[in-house]
């Protein structure tokens, strides 16, 4: 879908905005800037913030909804055939290695640190499984119910954003490195798990 300059130039100042919210809560907490410190950083008038976002915790999740929305706008082409759950298996793996995946790890680092992020992520959690529900439900809504396709949806991104809470965090609390593998085997293990049955 072809998108106009007005969209475009929409769609870089929210990015501006964000990433520099992002950047500076990385840098300083969130209490360690401004709005106004935010927005001379990202090169904007203040009054341009309040019109994309509500708060600062806001700006620095919206890098999570922008991967995300990233990484459905270029699905790839799976088979016609495939099973609803390595389809989902499919979507899953796509959305998480567009990014979204080593942003939704800085952002629960982050949300330890400034625990005003949590709510917002929790958000940004409930996104990602609905969007995963509308995709899924465009590809099958014609051969499974909307119940079905919900307690996919929900099972399999449940366990990753559990997944997720635990591999930011160490058994002492500390941070730890994002394992790609594990997440990988994980996400691996959710699915063959949901093939296979309970």
């Amino acid at each position: 879908m072809m998108t106009g300059l007005r969209e475009r130039k929409r769609r870089a100042i929210a990015h501006d905005l964000a990433q520099s919210a992002f950047n500076l809560t990385v840098q300083h907490g969130l209490d360690g800037f401004t709005v106004d410190e935010l927005t001379t950083q990202a090169g904007y008038a203040r009054r341009t913030f309040a019109n994309y976002y509500s708060c600062k915790e806001d700006a620095v999740t919206a890098l999570a909804l922008e991967r995300l929305q990233a990484g459905v706008s270029c699905l790839p082409d799976l088979p016609d055939d495939l099973p609803m759950v390595e389809w989902l298996r499919a979507l899953a793996k796509h959305q998480l290695s567009q990014g979204l995946m080593e942003v939704l790890w800085q952002l629960g680092a982050l949300a330890r640190d400034n625990p005003s992020l949590e709510p917002y992520l929790a958000r940004v959690y409930v996104r990602i499984r609905h969007t995963a529900w509308q995709v899924v439900h465009a590809r099958f809504g014609h051969i499974a119910s909307a119940q079905h396709i919900s307690i996919l949806v929900g099972a399999a991104y449940g366990a990753l954003t559990t997944m997720l809470d635990q591999v930011t965090t160490s058994p002492d609390g500390e941070s730890g490195g994002l394992d790609a593998q594990a997440v990988a085997e994980f996400l691996d293990a959710v699915f063959d798990q949901l093939k296979a049955g309970f």
